[in-house]
C-alpha cells in the first residue's frame, strides 16, 4: 500500500496536490528566483523523501514532519533579515544620526546643553538595540537550523533543543510584554518630562526662527532645528505643549524670542492654532515653506494673538503621539499574538514529531 493510504490519499491525488503547489509556485515568480527557486527545490524534495520513505510513522508525524519543515524554513529567513537590519544599524550609524550629533556640537556648554546631550546619547541606545537584533538574528538561526535539521534528521534531541529554544523566546515575549504594562507610567513621565525640557530651552518664536534659520552653528542653529521639529509635530498631530495644553507659551526660549509678528504680540505659538484644512500640512511640513506667511493657513487669523482661544489644539503633543501608536496598536497587536500561537504550534509539532520518533525507535528494537 502507498505510504499515505492511510490517510485516504490516491496517486492521482497526490498527483494533483504537486501541481497545485507547482502553480502556487509559480505565481511567486515576482520574487528572485536565486532565493525561491533552492527554498522550493528543497521543499519539494523533502516532500519526495516523505512519499517515497517506507517507514513505520503514521501520516500525522509524517504531515508534521514536513510543516515543521517548512515553519523553520521562514524562521531562517527571519533570522537572515534580522541579522541584516542590525548590521546595517551597526555600519550605517554614523549618517544616521549626524543631525543629533551636529546639533549636539552646536550647543555650548550651559544653557540647557545637558538636555541635548541626552537626546544625543539616545543614538547609542540605537546601536545596542542593532546589536540585539543581531544577536537576535544569530539565535534565530540557530532555532530554525535546529528544527530543519531535527526534522529531517529525525533527531529528537534537535527537536527537544528546538522546542526548548522557542520556549524560552516565548517566555521572554510575554515577561517584555508583562514589564511594558506595569512600567508604562514611568515611560511616559519619562519621555513628557523630557519634551518639555526640549521646548523649554530651545523653542522659539516663528519671527527668530525665520531670523536664525540659516545659522549652522551655535545655540541659534539648535534653536531652530528644534523649532523646526516641535512645529512640525504640533502640525502633524494637532497638538500643543508637552505636559500640559499649551505649556509651550510659558517656555522660557519663546518667551525671550521676538514675539512680533506682522505689528502684533504673539500669545501664542503659531502652531498650535488650527489649520483651515488638514491637507494643508504636506505643504507646510515642506522644508522651503514661507513660515511669514502661515497666519493665513490658519482657521482663526487671530489666534495666535488671543489668550484662551477656541481656536487652539486641545491635546498635548505627547498625547497625540500617543493617539497616532494607538492607531496601529490593535494591527500590532493582532501580529504579535498570531507569533505567539504560530511558536506555541512549533512547539508542539517539535514535541509530537520527538514523542513519535522515539516510540518508533523503541518499536524497532
Amino acid at each position: 500500500a502507498p505510504p499515505f493510504a492511510d490517510c485516504g490519499g490516491t496517486q492521482s491525488g497526490r498527483t494533483a496536490g504537486v501541481s497545485m503547489n507547482s502553480g502556487t509556485a509559480a505565481s511567486l515568480s515576482s520574487i528572485p528566483t536565486t532565493v525561491l527557486m533552492p527554498l522550493i527545490a528543497v521543499i519539494f524534495l523533502q516532500l519526495d523523501v516523505l512519499i517515497r520513505k517506507k517507514a513505520t510513522m503514521g501520516c500525522s508525524a509524517s504531515f508534521a514532519k514536513l510543516i515543521l519543515f517548512i515553519f523553520n524554513v521562514a524562521f531562517f529567513l527571519f533570522g537572515v533579515a534580522s541579522l541584516a537590519v542590525g548590521i546595517w544599524v551597526t555600519a550605517s550609524k554614523d549618517e544616521l544620526f549626524r543631525f543629533i550629533n551636529l546639533l549636539d556640537g552646536q550647543i555650548s556648554a550651559g544653557d540647557g546643553k545637558e538636555q541635548i546631550d541626552t537626546v544625543a546619547n539616545q543614538s547609542g541606545l540605537i546601536v545596542i538595540a542593532a546589536y540585539v537584533l543581531i544577536g537576535v538574528g544569530v539565535f534565530t538561526l540557530l532555532v530554525g537550523f535546529c528544527g530543519c535539521c531535527g526534522a529531517i534528521k529525525e533527531s529528537t534531541c534537535l527537536l527537544y533543543t528546538y522546542a526548548a529554544l522557542i520556549g524560552i523566546v516565548l517566555t521572554i515575549e510575554i515577561v517584555t510584554a508583562i514589564l511594558a504594562a506595569v512600567f508604562q507610567n514611568r515611560i511616559r513621565g519619562t519621555a513628557e518630562k523630557a519634551l518639555f525640557d526640549l521646548q523649554n530651552n530651545y523653542f522659539v518664536s516663528i519671527p527668530t526662527y525665520e531670523a536664525t534659520k540659516a545659522k549652522t552653528t551655535g545655540n541659534d542653529a539648535a534653536k531652530a532645528a528644534v523649532t523646526y521639529l516641535l512645529n512640525l509635530a504640533q502640525i502633524s498631530f494637532d497638538c500643543c505643549g508637552a505636559q500640559q495644553v499649551n505649556d509651550i507659551k510659558n517656555s522660557s526660549s519663546w518667551l525671550g524670542s521676538d514675539l512680533k509678528f506682522k505689528g502684533r504680540t504673539l500669545v501664542n505659538p503659531m502652531t498650535c492654532c488650527q489649520l483651515k484644512s488638514s491637507s494643508l500640512k504636506t505643504e507646510i511640513k515642506s522644508p522651503a515653506f514661507n513660515w511669514t506667511n502661515f497666519d493665513s493657513y490658519l482657521q482663526d487669523s487671530n489666534c495666535p494673538f488671543t489668550a484662551n482661544s477656541p481656536a487652539l489644539n486641545q491635546k498635548t503633543c505627547y498625547q497625540g503621539l500617543l493617539d497616532y501608536i494607538n492607531k496601529y496598536s490593535l494591527p500590532l497587536i493582532g501580529v504579535c499574538v498570531a507569533i505567539g500561537l504560530i511558536e506555541l504550534v512549533g512547539i508542539l509539532l517539535a514535541c509530537c514529531l520527538a514523542n513519535a520518533l522515539k516510540n518508533d525507535n523503541a518499536y524497532k528494537s
